[in-house]
């Protein structure tokens, strides 16, 4: 099983914008963690906490990792965790190519990756993983045992959260503070980032009560998806910058394919369209068609478009956008990418409100 395959199918197919890094105001107690694993650049880890007992039983989804002692080389199987690991200030020993998708993550990642390997026909290159000699390898979106019994064979292995069918960030992030002795570090990281958002909500008072669609168009025949479903990370998103849950995305298919029948049903007061058509006049017609112009988000130009071009850029109203990094897997992938959508998107959706 490729990388690929592990993503949800409302994040297929996105592309990679590239744009400049803005720092987000009211996220300085993010950099004060990073200015902390930086003076501790010399560890692969920060201090233990010394709140984890050791040997660690973690209960996963791909099974129970036995952790005998605190782990000192922590192979991150998954870019997708880069934010995580960031955000506890930690140096993976490997990880996979498409840490480049991150960069908001690698710069506050404290040390310098030892291995990165290519992606692959198989979801792990179990061999180049044992070759960086980890004792604990982490993937917290793996949910699978039979994807992870090879690496099962060279370290315990830190899968998704178990009992939980969705988790979020932060079901990732306490998991893996707890595997590395560094919970307060984690819930630390949780406090700032609420009070972040909690400060973009006390800014922006008319996102309250409203409601976002987020709709994906691929292009090439591949359709449309609705990327903000019930209890996914893009609601969750929204909802932290002060929006109102989508309470219509429960009748809405929940694997995010949207057929054009069921456009009609959009009832978001704003609608956000990430445009990944390599055919601009193929996206100019869909958006055009009756069923699109009938939304009320629509017909009062309450509609944030942004194209993803295929020299990696985001555009908005012809205008190259400041944003670094994969757009759409920023969605998802966690709170670092979150404060730098924030930074792109906040001022976009007051505009079109006020």
């Amino acid at each position: 099983m490729n990388v690929s395959t592990r993503m949800s199918a409302a994040l297929r197919g996105v592309a990679v914008a590239s744009i400049t890094v803005i720092a987000l105001a009211g996220c300085s107690g993010n950099s004060d963690l990073a200015a902390e694993s930086t003076a501790a650049a010399d560890s692969l880890l920060p201090a233990p906490e010394g709140k984890t007992e050791y040997p660690l039983t973690v209960d996963t989804a791909t099974g129970p990792a036995v952790i005998e002692e605190r782990p000192e080389r922590v192979v991150m199987a998954s870019s997708w965790d880069a934010d995580l690991f960031a955000a506890l200030g930690v140096t993976p020993v490997g990880t996979d190519e498409q840490i480049d998708f991150y960069p908001w993550a690698v710069e506050k990642i404290p040390g310098e990756i030892e291995t990165v390997w290519p992606i692959g026909d198989t979801a792990y290159p179990a061999e180049q993983v044992a070759n960086t000699t980890p004792d604990l390898v982490v993937d917290t979106l793996a949910a699978d045992p039979v994807d992870t019994e090879q690496l099962a064979d060279i370290a315990p292995v830190v899968g998704a959260p178990a009992g939980i069918e969705a988790p979020l960030w932060e079901d990732r992030l306490r998991l893996l503070g707890e595997a590395l002795d560094l919970s307060d570090r984690a819930e630390q990281f949780i406090d700032e980032y609420s009070t972040t958002f909690e400060n973009i909500r006390a800014e922006h008072p008319e996102f309250e009560g409203k409601t976002v669609d987020y709709l994906v168009y691929w292009g090439g025949g591949s359709g449309t998806g609705f990327m903000n479903t019930v209890d996914s990370e893009p609601e969750a998103l929204l909802t932290s910058f002060g929006f109102a849950e989508n309470t219509n995305a429960a009748v809405l298919p929940q694997d995010g394919e949207l057929s054009d029948e069921l456009l009609g049903s959009l009832t978001g007061d704003v609608l956000v369209i990430s445009n990944q058509a390599a055919d601009q006049a193929e996206f100019d017609a869909w958006y055009s068609s009756p069923l699109l112009q009938r939304l009320p988000s629509v017909q009062e130009d309450r509609t944030v478009v942004l194209n993803l071009a295929a020299d990696n850029t985001v555009t908005y109203n012809g205008e190259r956008q400041d944003f670094t990094g994969h757009f759409g897997r920023a969605w998802s992938v966690g709170p670092l990418a979150h404060e730098e959508l924030a930074d792109l998107l906040v001022p976009k959706l007051s505009a079109v409100l006020t």
